[in-house]
């Protein structure tokens, strides 16, 4: 069944992806030597596919090592009310308090909130990922695409 399910998924964010490809098809009149604005959202539409046919195919692949766990009693996945809704409650905060904070301490703190709730307990990597993350995302989309994170 989590072979199926894993499938499923990748098969989901697959077109999705596609969707994402078509829609953005944004062009630019000033500069015909720039890829244009529709060139980030196409690429990372165009790595969303590949991974996930990537991980599509492994699913694929590994029926046998799947069936074999499950039969051990390995792997049973069961669905984790307080991880979704602890997610979607910690997606919800930061959406609402993205624009009135500083984007570097909304994205740490959200991302440590969400490993401490994936179950990482270990606080240097906590820190250095959540940090790490923000600085990297912070200057890439301030300095290289000159988009104010404010």
């Amino acid at each position: 069944m989590a072979r199926i399910s894993e499938m499923l998924i990748s098969a989901g964010m697959a077109l999705l992806a596609l969707v994402f490809y078509i829609l953005g098809n944004y062009t630019q009149h000033v500069n015909p030597d720039d890829p244009g604005p529709g060139f980030y959202p196409r690429t990372l539409a165009v790595l969303l596919l590949v991974f996930s046919v990537a991980q599509f195919v492994v699913s694929w692949r590994n029926k046998g090592e799947t069936i074999e766990r499950e039969e051990r009693g390995e792997g049973e996945g069961r669905f984790s009310a307080r991880l979704f809704l602890g997610t979607l409650l910690l997606a919800v905060i930061y959406g609402l308090v993205f624009d009135k904070l500083d984007y570097l301490i909304t994205t740490t703190c959200f991302l440590v909130a969400m490993m401490l709730l994936g179950g990482v307990r270990k606080w240097y990597l906590l820190l250095s990922v959540a940090i790490g993350y923000s600085v990297v995302t912070h200057y890439l989309f301030g300095q290289v695409l000159m988009v104010p994170l404010k």
